[in-house]
C-alpha cells in the first residue's frame, strides 16, 4: 500500500552535504513540516470525467479546498530508485512531488567556477521527462551578515549578483522563480551547531516557495492523471478496454488526493469509480471479473472495512478478483475515508445500506450459484455488522482523544449502532428458525424472507455448514449456547437504542425478548415484560396500535399462563386490548391466544368471554377503576337540542351509543355531564342497559331544573366497577357538526366542545335576583332572591349563594319579603332552608352582603337542592318525587342607575333646597316622584305634590330639578338626617314590562306564540334606535320592524295590534304598577352657626340720581343664629368682620368699606356709606362679605383676643335685595357752538 505522505527529495554539492552547516539546515526543515495552510483549487481544464460518459465533472470546478496539514518525508535524491516508465500507474505519493537543491555561494567566481555546472547537472536531471510532473527549486544558502548590511553596502556586495546569476542560469520558465535564498549562520565558535530557531526568519521564503512548489507539482500530476483517465474511458467501447486496468488508472488519482488530505476529493472519485461499475455491471459486461466468490476460507466472517484482509489490488491487476472481493474492496476504500474525516456515523449508515443491498444482491445469486455453504448468507451479515460495529468503536474512542463529541452526535451513533446490531439479530431469527430453535411465527418470523416455505433444518436434515463465525458455530449444534447469544445481542441492540434515544425500537426489542421468553417457557419474566411495554404504545403518547394490540395479547397470555390471579392489573390489560381490538385492524392480537384464522364468530366468542372475565374480576374491586383511554364506545348526537320532560321538572338529551366491538356488553349506567358558567354542571343519565353491536339509541334524563347552552364535559359509562370516562376538549363551539363521532380516544374529536341547547321551561322552578325595592342608601347592600315554584309543591328546598372573590353573603340575616303564612325560612351560615312552597308561588327574600367595587356587575352563582311533594296530579312520572337540583348564574348591576345634588338656601327660618336627578349611565330612568321626610318641628312643602304630579324622564345630560321648602320655627340645636325618596324605574324595565302586557293581552288565544312574538319585538328594538327620542318626549313606542309581511299571518296580526296599542301614550305613573323602585338617600340638614342677611337702604332722592352723584346709603346686616344655636353661654356673641366687595366699574365707595361688629342672635348692625356711580345705566348694588373672627364674650368686648384656638363658626351670608338695581341717570348739561355759514362782507 502506498503511505498518506508526500515525498521530497533533496540534493547538495557531497562537501556540502557531509557538512555540520547541512546537519543544521535539514534539522531546521523536518522542524518546520508537516507544511500548513496549503490551498488548492482544481482546474477547469483538467476534469474527472464522470460516470454518465461526459467528458467533464462539475467537482472540479468547486471553490478553493484548503489543506490544513500535509505530511512530508524528506528523502535524498540518490536514494531514490531508478523512475523507469511502469505499465502499473502510480500515485503522486509513489515518487517526490518537489526536488531540491541547496548550495552555499556568496561571490561570482565561486558559483562559476564551482557550483553552476553541479546545479545545471541536477537540473538536467529532475527535469528529465519521466519527472514532467515534478517541480525544482533551487535553495541558495547565505549568511546572516548580507541581510545586515547598509542600504550602500548591498549595492556593492556579491549577493544579488550571485541569487541574478542562478536566476537567469535555471529558470527557463519566466512564470515560476526556481531559485530562494535562504539565510543561515555558519558554525559557531568551538564547532557548536547554532540554534534551531537562530535562522526561523529566513525560512519564511523558502517555505512558501516550497508550498508554491508542492501545489504546482500536484496540479500538474492531477492534470495530466486526469487526461490519461479521460483517454481510457474514451475508449472503453473499443475491443481490448480492461476495466480493471481503467479501475487502477483511476484509483492513482483518488491515492493521491488522499495522500494531499484531500479527502472529499478522494472519496468522490471512488463514488464515481462505484458508479461506473454498477453501470458496467447493470449493461452485464463484465469479463474481467472471477466468479461471483465468496467460497474461499473466512469470507462469511471477514470484516467489510478492511482493506488488506486480501491481496486485492494484486488480484485487480491479475483480473482475477471476485465480484464479491471487489465491493468489499471498493466499499472498504470509501469507509477508511469517511473514517479519516471523522464521520464515524455515516459509516455505520452506509454500512447497513451496502450490508443489506449486497446481501440482495448475494441472494438473488444464491439460487443459481449453490456454491453458498448453509447459513452463509446469515453469518456474512451478522459478522459484517458486528465487525463494523467494533472497528467504529474503536475509532470513535481515538476521537475522544482529541475532542469530546458532543451529545446529539452520541445519541446518532448509538442509533445508527443499533441498526446494525439489531440486522445482526435478525440474522439469528434465521437460523433460529431453521435450526428449530424458534418457531416460525412472529416476531420471529418478521425477519424471514417472503420466499420462507419452511424450516431446513428443524426435523433432523443433515447439516454442512462451513461458516467460520466462531459464535455462531457454536449454536449449531448448541441450543443453550444459542439462547445465551440471542439475548445477549438483542440486549446491544437494546442498549444502543436507549442511548440513541429511540425509544420505540427498543420497545420492540423488548417484547421481542419476552416472546423469546414465552417461547422458553419463562412465564413470570415474559408477563413482567408484557405488562410493562403497552403504556408505552397506547395514545396519545407514541400511539402504534397493531403493536399494542399484539403485546398486549400476549400479555395477557403470558399472565394466565404464569398461573396469576386476575387481578386489576390483569384487568387493565384486559381493557386496553379491548380498545386495541377497535384501533388496529392486524391480526397479529388474536396469535398469543391460538386463535389464528377462527373467523369473526370464533373472535366475537372469544371478546363475549373475556368481556365476562373483564366483569367478574370488577365485581370483586373494592374502588372503582377509571380508565379514560379504551374507545369501544364512542357517541353521536342526533340533536343537540334538548327535550323537556313536559309532566315533571327536567329534560331527555337523544344520544346514540356506538359499541365498536363485536359482541353484547351490559352496562350498569350511561352518564353524560354538561357544564355552564361558573363551573356549573348538570348529569343526564340512563341505567341497565345491553349495548349490541353498532348503533344504540339511548334517551338520557336529567331531573334538574335547567335551561340554556350548556357545553359537554365529559361522558362516563360503568361496566359493574369499571369506569370509562373520556373528557371533551377546553374549547367551546356554539354549532357542532351533526351525528359527529365524539368519543373515544381512536375515533377522532371534534376540536371543540360539542353544545347542548335546553329550552325553556316555563313550569320549572326558577330563581330571579335583582335588587331590593327598596334601596337604602346608608344600610348594607342586599340583592333580592326570588324563588318561583313553577309546577312543583316543594317540600324543602336548600338555597347556597356564592359570590365572586371579595364578597360575602350574611346567610344569616335573611329575611321573607312580602306575606307568606304557609312558607317558613331557616337561615343558616352556608345555606337558606324554605320549607312548603305551593306551586305558583313566588317567595323572595333579601341577602346582605359584603360591598362589592363599586359600579361592578355582581355575578352570583345559585344553587337549589329541592324535593317535591308527590300527589295525583303530578305522580304522572315516577321520577316526580327525586331530590333535585337547580343551578344558575344571575348578574345584577350593584351600581345605582341615579344620581343626587343638592344646592341649600337660607332666608331666615326657611331652607330652600334644590335637588338634583341625573341617571349615572347611558339608560334612561324615569322618576315617578321624590319625597323629603324626616326632621323635628320642620315643615316641609314641595310644589311638585299633588294629585297632578308629573313623572319625569331623565339622562345624564338631562337631569330634573325639585324644589323643598322647609321651615323651621324653634331654634336648631343638633344636626338631623333627613331622607330623600326617589320612586322610579329604568325606560328599559319599563318598555320590557308594557312589552309583556300587549303581547299577552294580543295573543291571548295564541300562547305558544307568546315567546316568538315578544323576541321579535325585543331584536327589532335593539337594532334600530330611532324610537328612542319620540318615547322619551311623547311616551309613543314607535317599533321599527323590518320584515313583518314575511311571517305567518296569526303572528303578524297578533303584532300589527301591538303595534298600534304601543303608539298610544300609557300612563306611566299607574299606582299598582310593577316594576317601581324606591331609592332612599339619607341628606343631612345643614347646620349654620350665624345667618347674615345684608340689606342697603339709600337716602334720599331715588329717582334723580346721576352719574358721578355722591349717594348716601345705610347699610344694615342682620345675624341670626337660628339655623345653628348652641346651649353654650359662651357663645351668645360673635366677632365678626365685614368688607364691602367695591366694583371698581360700577361705584366708588366711600366710608367705613371693611370693618367689625359683634352679631348676637336676632342683632342688626348699621354702616353709613356714600356711593359713587361711575356710569349711567341699571346698576347692581356692592357685594359684602362677612367672615367670623374670634370667639369672643361679652366681658372681653374690648378687643382682646382670647380662645383663639376654638373653632370658627360656620358662616353664610346672603343679600335682601339681590335683584334690586338702581338706575343711573346720565349727567344734563348744554353747549353752544358757532358755525360760519359764509356770504358777503
Amino acid at each position: 500500500m502506498t503511505t498518506s505522505r508526500i515525498r521530497i527529495s533533496y540534493s547538495a554539492p557531497t562537501n556540502f552535504l557531509a557538512s555540520d552547516q547541512w546537519i543544521q539546515i535539514r534539522t531546521a526543515l523536518e522542524e518546520h513540516l508537516p507544511l500548513r495552510s496549503l490551498y488548492w483549487k482544481p482546474s477547469a481544464s483538467g476534469s474527472t470525467p464522470s460516470n454518465t460518459g461526459t467528458s467533464v465533472s462539475s467537482i472540479d470546478e468547486m471553490r478553493t479546498q484548503k489543506i490544513d496539514k500535509l505530511q512530508v518525508d524528506l528523502v535524498a535524491l540518490d536514494a531514490i530508485k531508478d523512475e523507469g516508465s511502469s505499465q502499473v500507474p502510480s500515485s503522486v505519493l509513489e515518487r517526490p512531488l518537489v526536488n531540491l537543491y541547496f548550495f552555499p555561494c556568496e561571490d561570482n567566481e565561486s558559483y562559476k567556477n564551482i557550483y553552476k555546472k553541479l546545479v545545471k547537472d541536477w537540473q538536467t536531471l529532475v527535469t528529465n521527462p519521466i519527472k514532467r510532473h515534478q517541480e525544482w527549486l533551487v535553495v541558495l544558502v547565505i549568511r546572516p551578515d548580507f541581510r545586515s548590511s547598509s542600504a550602500t553596502s548591498r549595492i556593492f556586495s556579491m549577493r544579488a549578483p550571485v541569487l541574478e546569476k542562478v536566476k537567469a542560469d535555471i529558470n527557463t520558465d519566466k512564470k515560476k522563480e526556481r531559485c530562494v535564498e535562504l539565510v543561515w549562520p555558519m558554525l559557531l565558535a568551538g564547532g557548536n551547531a547554532a540554534p534551531a530557531n537562530s535562522g526561523d526568519d529566513g525560512w519564511k521564503e523558502v517555505e512558501e516557495k516550497l508550498k508554491e512548489a508542492v501545489i504546482g507539482g500536484f496540479e500538474s500530476y492531477v492534470s495530466g492523471r486526469r487526461e490519461e483517465i479521460a483517454k481510457s474511458e474514451g475508449q472503453r467501447l473499443m475491443p481490448g478496454w480492461n476495466f480493471c486496468t481503467y479501475f487502477i488508472l483511476k484509483e492513482s488519482l483518488a491515492s493521491s488526493f488522499d495522500g494531499m488530505g484531500l479527502l472529499d476529493e478522494a472519496l468522490q472519485v471512488y463514488i464515481e469509480l462505484e458508479a461506473s461499475f454498477f453501470q458496467a455491471l447493470h449493461e452485464r459486461n463484465l469479463p474481467w471479473f472471477g466468479n461471483l466468490g465468496g467460497t474461499a476460507a473466512g469470507d462469511d466472517s471477514r470484516s467489510i472495512l478492511s482493506t488488506s484482509s486480501k491481496p486485492y489490488h494484486d488480484l485487480i491487476l491479475a483480473n482475477t478478483i471476485t465480484l464479491f472481493d471487489f465491493r468489499t474492496y471498493l466499499f472498504a476504500k470509501q469507509m477508511a475515508l469517511l473514517g479519516k474525516m471523522g464521520r464515524v456515523r455515516d459509516v455505520l449508515t452506509r454500512g447497513k445500506e451496502f450490508i443489506v443491498g449486497f446481501a440482495r444482491n448475494l441472494r438473488e445469486s444464491e439460487a443459481c450459484l449453490p456454491s453458498f455453504t448453509a447459513f452463509f448468507m446469515e453469518s456474512w451479515i451478522y459478522s459484517a455488522c458486528l465487525n463494523t460495529v467494533s472497528q467504529c468503536d474503536r475509532a470513535l474512542e481515538v476521537m475522544k482523544e482529541s475532542a469530546t463529541p458532543n451529545a446529539t452526535f452520541i445519541a446518532q451513533y448509538a442509533a445508527a449502532k443499533g441498526e446494525l446490531v439489531e440486522l445482526a439479530r435478525h440474522q439469528l431469527d434465521k437460523i433460529g428458525v431453521h435450526l428449530g430453535y424458534l418457531a416460525p411465527s412472529p416476531p420471529f418470523s418478521l425477519s424471514l424472507p417472503s420466499t420462507f416455505s419452511h424450516p431446513r433444518f428443524a426435523n433432523g436434515e443433515k447439516l454442512n455448514s462451513k461458516i467460520t463465525r466462531p459464535e455462531l458455530v457454536e449454536t449449531l449444534g448448541d441450543k443453550d449456547a444459542f439462547d445465551g447469544l440471542y439475548v445477549r445481542v438483542t440486549q446491544d441492540a437494546i442498549d444502543c437504542f436507549v442511548e440513541g434515544k429511540r425509544r420505540k425500537w427498543a420497545l420492540k426489542l423488548h417484547g421481542d425478548l419476552a416472546a423469546f421468553d414465552l417461547s422458553r417457557g419463562n412465564f413470570p419474566t415474559a408477563h413482567q415484560t408484557y405488562a410493562s411495554l403497552p403504556a408505552h404504545y397506547a395514545p396519545p403518547k407514541h400511539p402504534w396500535p397493531p403493536l399494542e394490540a399484539f403485546v398486549l395479547a400476549r400479555s395477557l397470555d403470558a399472565h394466565v399462563k404464569a398461573g396469576r390471579e386476575l387481578d386489576r392489573a390483569w384487568l387493565e390489560n384486559a381493557l386496553t386490548f379491548l380498545g386495541s381490538c377497535v384501533t388496529s385492524e392486524a391480526d397479529t392480537q388474536w396469535e398469543g391466544h391460538g386463535m389464528e384464522g377462527i373467523g369473526r364468530e370464533g373472535r366475537t366468542k372469544y371478546l363475549e368471554g373475556l368481556v365476562g372475565e373483564i366483569r367478574n374480576t370488577a365485581d370483586g374491586l373494592e374502588e372503582e377503576l377509571i380508565r379514560s383511554d379504551v374507545g369501544i364506545f364512542s357517541l353521536s348526537f342526533p340533536s343537540t337540542e334538548a327535550r323537556l320532560a313536559g309532566d315533571q321538572d327536567g329534560s331527555y338529551l337523544d344520544v346514540i351509543v356506538v359499541n365498536h366491538l363485536s359482541c353484547d356488553i351490559s352496562i350498569e349506567r350511561v352518564s353524560l355531564v354538561t357544564e355552564g358558567e361558573e363551573d356549573t354542571q348538570f348529569t343526564y343519565e340512563y341505567d341497565s342497559v345491553v349495548l349490541h353491536p353498532g348503533n344504540n339509541s339511548l334517551s338520557l334524563f336529567c331531573p334538574d331544573s335547567h335551561t340554556g347552552t350548556f357545553a359537554l364535559s365529559h361522558v362516563s359509562i360503568w361496566i359493574s366497577k369499571v369506569h370509562l370516562r373520556w373528557r371533551y376538549p377546553n374549547e367551546s363551539s356554539e354549532f357542532p357538526p351533526p351525528n359527529s363521532p365524539l368519543l373515544p380516544a381512536h375515533v377522532s374529536l371534534p376540536h371543540t366542545k360539542p353544545i347542548v341547547r335546553i329550552p325553556v321551561d316555563k313550569d320549572a322552578l326558577d330563581v330571579k335576583l335583582s335588587l331590593p325595592k327598596t334601596i337604602q342608601w346608608d344600610a348594607a347592600p342586599a340583592v333580592m332572591l326570588s324563588v318561583h315554584s313553577g309546577r312543583n309543591d316543594i317540600e324543602e328546598a336548600i338555597v347556597r349563594v356564592h359570590g365572586p372573590t371579595g364578597v360575602v353573603f350574611r346567610l344569616t340575616d335573611v329575611a321573607l319579603l312580602g306575606d307568606s303564612d304557609s312558607t317558613s325560612l331557616v337561615p343558616e351560615e352556608s345555606h337558606v332552608t324554605l320549607q312548603n312552597i305551593h306551586r305558583g308561588q313566588v317567595v323572595s327574600f333579601a341577602v346582605p352582603h359584603s360591598p362589592p367595587p363599586a359600579g361592578s356587575m355582581l355575578s352570583v352563582s345559585i344553587s337549589i337542592e329541592y324535593t317535591t311533594k308527590s300527589s295525583d296530579e303530578q305522580t304522572s312520572s315516577s321520577t316526580s318525587d327525586l331530590r333535585r337540583k337547580f343551578s344558575a348564574v344571575r348578574r345584577v348591576s350593584t351600581a345605582l342607575p341615579l344620581q343626587v345634588s343638592v344646592m341649600d338656601s337660607f332666608r331666615g327660618k326657611t331652607l330652600i333646597s334644590r335637588f338634583t336627578v341625573s341617571s349615572t349611565s347611558h339608560l334612561q330612568v324615569r322618576v315617578k316622584e321624590t319625597q323629603l321626610v324626616g326632621g323635628t318641628g320642620l315643615k316641609i312643602r314641595s310644589p311638585r305634590k299633588g294629585p297632578n304630579r308629573v313623572s319625569t324622564m331623565v339622562t345624564p345630560q338631562r337631569p330634573a330639578h325639585f324644589l323643598y321648602q322647609l321651615e323651621s320655627e324653634s331654634p336648631r340645636y343638633e344636626r338631623e338626617t333627613l331622607h330623600l325618596h326617589i320612586t322610579y324605574r329604568t325606560m328599559r324595565e319599563e318598555i320590557e314590562l308594557r312589552l309583556q302586557e300587549e303581547v299577552q293581552r294580543a295573543f291571548e288565544e295564541h300562547p305558544d306564540l307568546i315567546d316568538r312574538a315578544q323576541a321579535l319585538l325585543v331584536d327589532s328594538l335593539a337594532t334600530d334606535a330611532s324610537w328612542v327620542q319620540l318615547y322619551i318626549h311623547a311616551e309613543e313606542l314607535n317599533i321599527p320592524v323590518k320584515g313583518l309581511d314575511a311571517i305567518p299571518a296569526e303572528l303578524q296580526s297578533g303584532i300589527r295590534a301591538v303595534l298600534e296599542n304601543l303608539k298610544k301614550p300609557a300612563l306611566a305613573e299607574k299606582e299598582d304598577e310593577e316594576g317601581w323602585q324606591k331609592l332612599v338617600i339619607p341628606v343631612d340638614l345643614p347646620f349654620m352657626h350665624i345667618l347674615c342677611a345684608v340689606e342697603f337702604h339709600l337716602q334720599g332722592d331715588l329717582d334723580s340720581i346721576y352719574a358721578g352723584q355722591p349717594v348716601p346709603i345705610r347699610l344694615e346686616i342682620f345675624s341670626s343664629f337660628h339655623w345653628g344655636a348652641v346651649s353654650d353661654a359662651s357663645a351668645k356673641e360673635y366677632r365678626m368682620r365685614y368688607a364691602v366687595q367695591e366694583s371698581v366699574t360700577d361705584w366708588l365707595v366711600s366710608g367705613h368699606k371693611r370693618g367689625d361688629f359683634v352679631a348676637t342672635d336676632e342683632g342688626t348692625h348699621s354702616v353709613e356709606l356714600t356711593l359713587v356711580p361711575l356710569h349711567h345705566g341699571e346698576l347692581a348694588m356692592p357685594t359684602l362679605s362677612i367672615s367670623p373672627l374670634s370667639r369672643a364674650t361679652t366681658a372681653s368686648y374690648d378687643g382682646g383676643m382670647h380662645n383663639a384656638s376654638v373653632a370658627l363658626p360656620s358662616t353664610e351670608t346672603y343679600h335682601v335685595r339681590a335683584a334690586h338695581r338702581v338706575m343711573v341717570l346720565p349727567r344734563g348739561g348744554r353747549s353752544t357752538f358757532v358755525v360760519g355759514m359764509g356770504g358777503d362782507e
